[in-house]
């Protein structure tokens, strides 16, 4: 390539630095923030981290001790036990440098299906303060696979946009490794070709780069499979937890309290929401399919962070079409999504009570909801920008 052709890469580069560097000190303040669970003391020091140290301790070796699923979960953990010999700043290591590259490729993805940098840096701080999503996986740091498999699973959707299917295989077979989570993007990408009309020409590369991901898994769970005490294989799973789809409380936490303090704001901009899903029907499937997931487990908002893409994606559509830049709006919903961050139990400097986290939620919760009505109602209006189109659009 020529010198004069590449330099409007070099160009768009040096216009997304900035912005690249504004997320990568927002989520560096937010992980500092966030802190790391004390693992040495009950009740965390025989949480799922358990398993996973297990495992990374008994590299090159397999752990006779860690329970399913998480014995199938190898490349967060296997991995961090055969490159560390202190396995412990090893989860550190590779928890904080995934988590940094999580919110890097984030806030390129936004500019790649058609937000504008400012908004997709603005975006992507929000989701660092997400408690549910972000905040108690930064937390809990022998979690890696989990933050990996968010990794893996945002470039298999970018690789999907581009249709790019060997790189979407490549993708999810990693994800194989890491987490069940992989399982999201064939059936969204299922969807995503429906919705393009494009199943005729792609479907069966779809299926022949899914292929790679299910060898993996059946190779896993046949072969790492051990009768150890405490083991949730997926039916299993579905009969413990199954029976909260009933419970309301159950369906608050997924699609109220895991967005706290932004919950309500599809909703006011109920119009800028409609466009959204309409033109990307997709992004619904996706939201509906993790939430059909986490019937599969006990951790609720937490089993919801497969779905931040498309939870975020909307989030700054309507910021691009309804907010910005009206910067009083802007700080109102940055403030109160900062103030929702301390919390009694997953934080670096942990509040003195729960009852504290919850008023300030709630009071986060009420100044997002209320400026934003207001802002509504008393707004000169906006014409609305159409939404790109997913299989086309590329970063301004």
């Amino acid at each position: 390539m020529s010198a004069t052709a590449s330099t409007p890469s070099k160009a768009a580069w040096r216009s997304h630095l900035p912005y690249l560097l504004a997320v990568l000190l927002a989520t560096a303040v937010m992980l500092f923030l966030w802190g790391q669970v004390d693992w040495t003391k009950p009740p965390a020091d025989r949480w799922d981290g358990w398993h996973y140290r297990s495992m990374a301790a008994a590299a090159p070796g397999f752990s006779a001790e860690a329970a399913a699923p998480f014995r199938y979960r190898l490349l967060g953990t296997y991995t961090v036990g055969l490159l560390f010999s202190d396995i412990i700043v090893g989860f550190q290591v590779v928890n904080y440098a995934a988590f940094v590259t999580l919110a890097l490729l984030f806030y390129l993805f936004l500019c790649r299906v058609g937000l504008s940098r400012g908004v997709a840096a603005y975006t992507t701080a929000l989701f660092t303060m997400n408690t549910h999503l972000f905040g108690i996986t930064a937390w809990l740091t022998f979690h890696t696979n989990d933050v990996l498999s968010l990794v893996l699973l945002l470039a298999a959707l970018w690789a999907m946009l581009d249709r790019r299917w060997g790189w979407f295989g490549l993708f999810i077979a990693l994800g194989a490794l890491s987490r069940e989570t992989w399982v999201l993007a064939p059936a969204t990408a299922a969807v995503f070709l429906w919705e393009r009309r494009l199943l005729r020409s792609d479907g069966a590369k779809l299926l022949l780069a899914t292929l790679p991901a299910v060898l993996i898994t059946v190779v896993l769970r046949t072969q790492l499979r051990a009768d150890v005490p405490g083991s949730y294989e997926p039916l299993k799973a579905f009969l413990r937890f199954g029976p909260k789809f009933f419970e309301l409380e159950f369906w608050a936490r997924q699609f109220g309290n895991s967005l706290k303090p932004l919950t309500f704001l599809p909703l006011i901009f109920l119009g800028a929401t409609a466009r959204f899903f309409r033109a990307h029907r997709w992004t619904a499937a996706l939201i509906l399919l993790t939430f059909a997931s986490s019937l599969l487990g006990s951790a609720n908002e937490r089993l919801m962070a497969p779905a931040f893409p498309a939870f975020y994606w909307l989030l700054g559509t309507i910021v691009q079409e309804e907010i910005w830049p009206n910067r009083p709006m802007l700080a109102i919903i940055a403030a109160a999504a900062f103030l929702s961050t301390p919390h009694y139990w997953y934080a670096r400097y942990p509040l003195p009570s729960r009852e504290l986290t919850i008023a300030l939620g709630a009071a986060s919760w009420a100044a997002v909801t209320i400026a934003a009505l207001v802002f509504r109602l008393r707004g000169p209006g906006r014409t609305a920008q159409p939404l790109p189109r997913s299989s086309g659009a590329t970063p301004p």
